[in-house]
């Protein structure tokens, strides 16, 4: 059997060309001697003393950082990834929503929302109210408009994912605008676009749209270890009182110092190189797309953000029984090219500043070697099929969230699931964004995804 030591240390050897997560891309120095607790001199990150200072200051210069036009956001770190700033923003919701204390509390959410708002509103018994997005921000806005209306107060907010896994953006501007008419706090995921806050005097960060909170899941597009976040807010959140205490009700009380580091670390690199490196980056990825269209391959510029790579292939021979997004990922993986992941007909890379202009020569010679190989099609990612983000029809949920988190469960064979209720939320990791949520009565429509997804699956004892 593998061991994990030898599978990591086997890879980081290969010396790879890392388009995939985190944005550190190997190449963070840390030493592992400072891995330590709490001590009286290195503050508390989830209590943090006022004398010493550390967090903090930390935590202010982060927010200069990623909003040096702005002095009213408050910046929470995380070292339990984004996760745990979900976590935070949620319950902090729910206690600011002091009317009617033993109503049912909903919250508008997207239904392409990752897995760990699921399990969020599972701990904290709040009912989504699901926008199956369509026409995106459009329908947006008219859910939110609708619920609004008919569960009134009981809405606590509205959270909407953006940008998503193959960078695809909503109009955050245009949905801040309902939210504020009908005085809901918007909640955006922006685990894909922390870099967005470096680009372009970050007017596509959230915050700058008019957000009131934005998860940043920084470890994924900038350089910083797995597993670091962070959650801006407006000032009217209470720092201590509401946003802090609501971190210690979700995290661990052994925070990585490592981590720490490395935001430290990201912070003061960004505050001076940032918006120089994201140009340079920008430049890279964009002289990289044009050589790629001279060779047959189409972009979608006008939906997404625009760091984010997405190779359409749709292979025209029958040379393999895989989908031509498997076939491009493995054909670039044997080169020594590791993508972020695949679907049918998709490649999805993530670059970082830390990413060299090499890297992206290197792609771009492994595609010419490729296309002169095989011969394929290629459509603008908004056209094409996205079945790992995909909810095809509208499950029914026959129980709660919270319910389903508290009754017993079997495992059965995914074959002999129909008609029961799933115990669990079902995601291909990536994306992490489930075809089927705890509660939800499996038929036939969902039947076919859960099988392409497990052999086995658990449901409730009913």
């Amino acid at each position: 059997m593998s061991r994990l030591n030898d599978i990591l240390n086997d890879y980081a050897n290969k010396n790879p060309v890392r388009f995939h997560m985190p944005g550190n891309k190997g190449k963070i120095n840390i030493n592992v001697s400072t891995d330590v607790t709490e001590l009286f001199f290195t503050d508390n990150l989830y209590n943090p003393d006022s004398d010493t200072g550390i967090i903090h200051e930390l935590e202010n210069r982060i927010a200069e950082c990623f909003f040096p036009n702005l002095n009213n956001i408050h910046s929470i770190i995380s070292c339990g990834g984004a996760t745990l700033c979900i976590q935070t923003a949620i319950l902090s919701l729910l206690r600011m929503n002091t009317e009617n204390l033993n109503q049912d509390k909903f919250l508008i959410c997207d239904r392409l929302s990752h897995i760990s708002l699921i399990n969020t509103l599972a701990l904290l018994n709040i009912t989504p109210l699901w926008v199956y997005a369509d026409n995106y921000s459009e329908d947006f806005i008219t859910c939110i408009k609708d619920y609004s209306e008919i569960y009134g107060n009981a809405v606590i907010g509205v959270f909407v994912t953006s940008p998503d896994y193959y960078g695809r953006l909503k109009n955050i501007k245009s949905i801040a605008e309902v939210c504020k008419k009908y005085s809901l706090t918007l909640i955006t995921d922006n685990s894909h676009g922390s870099h967005l806050a470096f680009h372009n005097h970050g007017k596509l960060h959230p915050i700058n749209l008019g957000a009131d909170m934005s998860v940043d899941s920084v470890h994924k597009t900038l350089p910083a270890l797995t597993g670091a976040a962070v959650l801006h807010t407006n000032k009217r959140f209470d720092k201590e009182l509401l946003l802090r205490s609501s971190v210690r009700a979700f995290a661990s009380t052994s925070p990585s110092f490592l981590i720490l580091q490395s935001i430290e670390n990201m912070t003061e690199y960004l505050s001076a190189n940032g918006y120089d490196k994201h140009k340079i980056l920008l430049e890279n990825i964009n002289n990289f797309k044009s050589g790629a269209e001279d060779i047959g391959f189409k972009f979608d510029y006008f939906s997404t953000e625009p760091y984010r790579i997405v190779l359409c292939v749709k292979l025209l021979e029958n040379i393999t029984n895989i989908s031509g997004g498997e076939f491009l990922y493995k054909y670039l993986y044997a080169k020594n090219i590791v993508c972020e992941f695949f679907d049918s007909n998709n490649v999805i890379l993530i670059p970082s500043i830390l990413n060299a202009e090499d890297d992206f020569d290197i792609l771009l010679d492994a595609l010419r070697d490729f296309t002169g190989e095989y011969k394929f099609c290629s459509q603008p990612s908004a056209s094409v099929n996205r079945e790992k983000l995909s909810v095809s029809h509208r499950p029914v949920a026959a129980i709660s969230l919270f319910a389903a988190l508290k009754l017993p469960r079997e495992k059965i064979s995914a074959n002999k699931a129909k008609g029961r209720i799933s115990a669990e939320a079902l995601a291909i990791y990536p994306t992490g964004v489930p075809v089927i949520l705890p509660g939800e009565l499996i038929d036939e429509n969902n039947i076919g995804s859960i099988k392409q997804i497990c052999e086995y699956i658990d449901v409730i004892v009913n």
